[in-house]
């Protein structure tokens, strides 16, 4: 009888999501990548049978759950995961305590040989408490893959407790400094001025260095105030870290594994896979620029799995099956299909329009991107995305994975979809904040139906307005005709319905919500609708689709699904006015 291991770590999603610039989702991406690989492959040098992930030898983009045939030991899975994180902390640390200029005695954040066996430093327990690891067995597939989610319901997380100022990204981790862990008897007090200062000096020779750090690494350090009279021109730093920031440890590292000479030494994927790629250039958050970002997951693809490892392999058309054990076989096919196709869809150098854009992450089943302006040379402005453009890119995102549905309907006889979060944020949105309203978004086209995108529109003020559609029915944005008979491609007028509308809601002629004795009725809104969007409305009720577009049939929900895309299309749609 096989026996089979299912093994993850976590936090995946809230280990990204603590970011402020757009490398550090690059760095986070890079580093779970590279932990999940080392996994893959300390079980293959054990001879244990990787069933999944897909591509277990191209570590970018690999998912943080393992499927492997045999018994992969736990604690052989958390020494293994440990031992490669712990490698990554002491690369960054020393290479900052070699570069930096601060003599070596003023480091108080690590470990010192008189402290090991008695007491981890700040970067030891960060090596130790940053990950949970989840594992799980049985003598099958789906008995692994069980026993695993089960397991999950314990946690395996210890918090830090920290002294000192905390960092300006989370608020909740303490900011990395060679002072950190500096024995004090008042722990409560603030900094001095002086350690104040000290602080700064540490952030300016960091920002500095990693500004051009092929010629000014190994050069002589500058004194607090020459770095202060260097660095006066915001424009022109902080192309790694700005002067003016304060990171916590994991923080700290999210960036430094960008650098392609300690990318190398970890043996991290790097952000130029050529040296004569475009150097990375980095989301521009000024006045006026709008970003759009996408997060799109696979709709059960934990049933999926579950079905597929229920299900006997297929004989090839010579006779015989794969050299796998039973049910694997089509496992291993579906993570792989799913695996090459997150590989070309991050690949794709046509996926952008004028290259506004990146793909942070895609690992198959799951992936992350954004739509920019980069950062240009000063002076110069950067062109930026239109929210045109962005609803225009929107609308072909759905034909980039038909053919890999194809694929798997035809190899497996599976009927594979994504739903999709679509955040068209303002530049003083916080990206941690839009990467929750992300999450939030995709979740929604979920809890909807799944196979449909949710838009969501989110203002500086906090404030938004969302709207959630199947992907076959997201073109009813370009049915649009305004009073003037102009229609898409023709700039339409979107004020019309939009005025419109908000005089009816005004009037009381369309409510949203349901008050004692005055029920909702749809006649009106519909009637709006049929005659800005070409009798849409009509042809929905004839062919009996609201439940399969709105999610349900009931005059609230129709009538709340036209505000809505009403809301969002006056947002993204309207060439009269730009966002502001």
């Amino acid at each position: 009888m096989s026996d089979y291991t299912a093994a993850s770590f976590a936090p995946v999603q809230g280990f990204i999501e603590k970011s402020r610039k757009l490398r550090d989702l690059y760095g986070s991406s890079l580093i779970l990548s590279f932990l999940s690989s080392k996994l893959v492959q300390k079980a293959d040098s054990l001879g244990l049978l990787v069933i999944s992930p897909g591509l277990p030898d191209v570590a970018k983009g690999m998912p943080n759950r393992i499927l492997v045939q045999g018994k992969f030991d736990r604690n052989l899975v958390k020494t293994t995961l440990l031992t490669e994180w712990q490698r990554i902390l002491t690369i960054c640390r020393e290479w900052i305590e070699a570069n930096l200029g601060i003599p070596k005695n003023q480091y108080c954040w690590s470990q010192t040989e008189a402290d090991q066996g008695h007491q981890k430093g700040e970067w030891e327990r960060w090596g130790s408490y940053t990950w949970e690891i989840f594992w799980g067995y049985g003598d099958s597939v789906q008995a692994a893959m069980d026993d695993l989610e089960r397991r999950k319901l314990k946690r395996d997380w210890i918090a830090i407790n920290w002294m000192g100022e905390s960092s300006s990204l989370t608020g909740t981790d303490a900011i990395a400094w060679h002072q950190l862990g500096k024995f004090n008897p008042n722990p409560g007090r603030s900094l001095s001025q002086g350690e104040l200062e000290e602080m700064e000096l540490f952030y300016r020779r960091l920002s500095w260095l990693l500004d051009n750090p092929d010629y000014r690494v190994g050069q002589e350090s500058l004194s607090l105030d020459e770095l202060r009279e260097k660095q006066a021109n915001p424009d022109q730093i902080g192309r790694y870290i700005a002067p003016n920031e304060r990171l916590s440890i994991p923080e700290l590292v999210k960036r430094l594994v960008t650098y392609d000479k300690l990318a190398d030494k970890i043996g991290l994927d790097k952000l130029k896979a050529k040296p004569d790629d475009p150097e990375f250039k980095d989301i521009i958050r000024e006045p006026g620029y709008w970003t759009g970002w996408f997060m799109g997951d696979g709709d059960k693809v934990g049933d999926k799995l579950k079905l597929l490892a229920s299900r006997p392999d297929e004989p090839r058309r010579d006779g015989t099956v794969e050299d796998l054990p039973p049910t694997a076989t089509n496992l291993k096919k579906f993570t792989q299909l799913i695996r090459e196709w997150g590989q070309e869809f991050q690949k794709n150098s046509d996926l952008f329009p004028q290259g506004k854009g990146r793909v942070i992450y895609a690992g198959g089943d799951d992936f992350l991107g954004v739509l920019y302006s980069p950062e240009s040379d000063p002076p110069t402005p950067p062109d930026k995305v239109k929210p045109i453009e962005a609803l225009q890119w929107l609308l072909t995102l759905e034909q980039h994975w038909q053919d890999q549905q194809q694929k798997i309907k035809h190899q497996l006889n599976l009927d594979f979809t994504y739903s999709v979060g679509f955040v068209w944020a303002g530049h003083q949105v916080p990206q941690r904040d839009i990467l929750q309203h992300c999450r939030e978004a995709e979740q929604r086209a979920k809890n909807q139906g799944r196979d449909r995108v949710t838009i969501r529109v989110v203002f500086n003020s906090g404030q938004s307005v969302q709207w959630t559609c199947p992907w076959d029915y997201l073109h009813v944005l370009t049915q649009y005709r305004d009073r003037d008979g102009k229609s898409w491609g023709e700039e339409p007028n979107w004020n019309h319905v939009y005025s419109d509308w908000a005089q009816l809601k005004a009037r009381h002629g369309i409510r949203l919500k349901e008050m004692e004795g005055m029920p909702i009725r749809k006649d009106v809104a519909l009637a709006i609708f049929d005659l800005y969007f070409n009798q849409a409305g009509e042809r929905f009720s004839q062919e009996n689709k609201w439940s399969d577009i709105a999610g349900d049939n009931t005059n609230i929900v129709i009538v709340n699904w036209i505000n809505d895309l009403i809301q969002v299309g006056w947002q993204l749609c309207r060439t009269t006015a730009s966002n502001t």
